[in-house]
């Protein structure tokens, strides 16, 4: 699936790509089913993640002419292989502001076609797309939310590509490149932004995936690795302060792994912007710090190329700075802070938990992409506290508290006019996501009644409590300190080996499909 190219060296091989993607677009057209195009991919280009990119990449510029209405043209290119032309050197994600214009090539008020022109920077896919999805506006002298509209421009239409060297996924080829030529109106003049945002709801599950699957490669990868190597003729697994690194990271992984299928479960509903937004930002992150973490462990042999190990903690870092929007994200969470806190709706543990015992891996159609958009703006939380109460963990889980401390955090940034500064809606957003992760360890636990999850439960409350104690430090606020938990001590009657593996995979296991 690579070739060598005389100008680039080694890369991905484009033609087998755009000979084969057709199989992806047909996952989601006419019947959109997300989960299905996912597994599709992996199907198709295994555990490269320069493939798998270069695959989104081109499958997320396809989705933009669904998101603009336009199903028959993006049914007549299904042959076809497609990059997205957002960023600007001058503006990178800053959309509002891009450069390129576009003209009108006749008078008629309805006219479709264009003329094109400008230039784009960091783009995958571009030199060998056949065409590509390009934000432009028709005055550029404009700002507003109006000011954008997405254009289809053949390949023919661009020239002067400059391949821009990178440290991470170099069999894929990034450029910058200058637009000169016809282009095509997709959807409605000045409705660029809202078709973009409509793209981008389902399409937050395709980087978190690639994450996940990067997580499932490395952490399994070096408990094998741990369980061969030999230091003073012993295997490193078996030392205590490297059995205990490695069951940390496989609980935290295991985690990870069930809050990206359980989204996913979840997606066809209101929480479909919250979980996905979450899944974007939080899950990202998690993911780059957990391999990284993992790459220390193991030690020497991650650095060698053959090596999943190291390349997958390399390569994750590329995830969320393609997404680019991992701040705007959480900022947008931190809008839900006063409804996620104050919710009184007693959810269904048990039908919830239906779902995510035997729902979570079901590949399903839906209509992700058409969902209204005023519905997934407000999603219908429950009673947080109420809900980690009803599935009753054997542990001292005070959520009730939790609950308390964050709405008398959220109304001292809001007393001290702090809500309005970005940082401090981070802040908040991000806890809302950690919070959120807590209650998804809490439903792995009960979905798979594992006991050593109860430690994964502590884990991710004491990392939230970290994150919430920091906030009121570096902004010296009176809200309290929260205390932390203790977790069970680590007692196993198994081989190290087995034993990590289990756990870790069963985390996997309720995400496998069914049937």
């Amino acid at each position: 699936m690579f070739v060598t190219d005389p100008d680039f060296g080694s890369i991905v091989d484009f033609d087998h790509l755009r000979g084969s993607i057709r199989h992806l677009y047909d996952a989601l057209l006419p019947d959109f089913n997300m989960h299905k195009s996912l597994q599709v991919g992996t199907e198709l280009y295994g555990d490269e993640p320069d493939l798998m990119i270069a695959a989104g990449a081109s499958m997320l510029a396809w989705m933009t002419i669904i998101a603009a209405g336009e199903d028959e043209i993006a049914e007549e290119l299904k042959d076809s292989l497609f990059t997205l032309g957002w960023t600007e050197e001058e503006i990178g994600s800053d959309l509002l502001s891009a450069r390129t214009t576009a003209t009108p090539l006749c008078a008629d008020p309805d006219c479709a076609e264009y003329h094109i022109k400008g230039r784009k920077w960091l783009i995958n896919n571009s030199y060998h797309a056949d065409y590509h999805t390009i934000v432009a506006k028709t005055d550029p002298a404009s700002s507003g939310p109006r000011s954008l509209s997405i254009f289809l421009v053949p390949q023919s239409s661009c020239k002067n590509w400059q391949r821009l060297e990178t440290h991470v996924l170099s069999r894929m080829v990034l450029t910058s490149f200058d637009i000169d030529g016809p282009g095509r109106l997709l959807g409605k003049l000045g409705h660029g932004l809202q078709i973009l945002q409509r793209m981008a709801m389902p399409s937050k599950y395709q980087c978190a995936y690639v994450g996940v699957k990067l997580l499932n490669e490395a952490i399994p990868a070096s408990i094998d690795h741990l369980s061969k190597k030999r230091i003073f003729n012993e295997n490193p697994i078996n030392f205590s302060n490297v059995l205990r690194q490695m069951y940390n990271l496989a609980l935290q992984g295991a985690v990870l792994n069930f809050i990206y299928y359980r989204a996913l479960a979840f997606s066809a509903g209101s929480f479909l912007q919250f979980h996905g937004v979450m899944l974007k930002s939080w899950l990202l992150l998690r993911a780059n710090e957990l391999l990284g973490q993992n790459l220390l462990v193991v030690g020497s042999k991650g650095f060698l190329a053959e090596s999943v190990i190291g390349r997958n903690a390399i390569d994750s870092f590329v995830l969320p700075v393609f997404d680019g929007h991992y701040t705007i994200n959480t900022l947008m969470t931190a809008k839900h802070a006063r409804r996620y806190l104050g919710a009184s709706r007693r959810a269904d543990v048990e039908q919830r938990l239906d779902r995510l015992r035997h729902g979570i891996a079901t590949s399903r159609a839906g209509d992700q992409i058409r969902a209204n958009s005023r519905r997934l703006r407000n999603p219908d939380f429950f009673d947080y506290a109420r809900y980690i109460e009803d599935l009753a963990l054997p542990i001292d889980l005070d959520a009730g508290l939790i609950v308390r401390a964050m709405q008398q955090l959220r109304e001292e940034l809001d007393a001290r006019e702090l809500l309005t500064d970005p940082e401090h809606r981070y802040k908040l957003g991000a806890l809302l996501h950690w919070m959120e992760a807590l209650l998804a360890a809490c439903e792995l636990w009960k979905a798979t009644d594992e006991p050593h999850f109860l430690n994964a439960v502590v884990m991710q409350h004491n990392a939230f409590v970290n994150q919430f104690n920091q906030v009121i430090s570096e902004s010296a606020l009176e809200t309290p300190f929260l205390p932390q938990m203790r977790g069970a001590p680590l007692q196993i009657d198994e081989e190290p080996r087995a034993f990590l593996l289990r756990l870790y995979e069963r985390a996997q296991q309720i995400a496998t499909p069914r049937g």
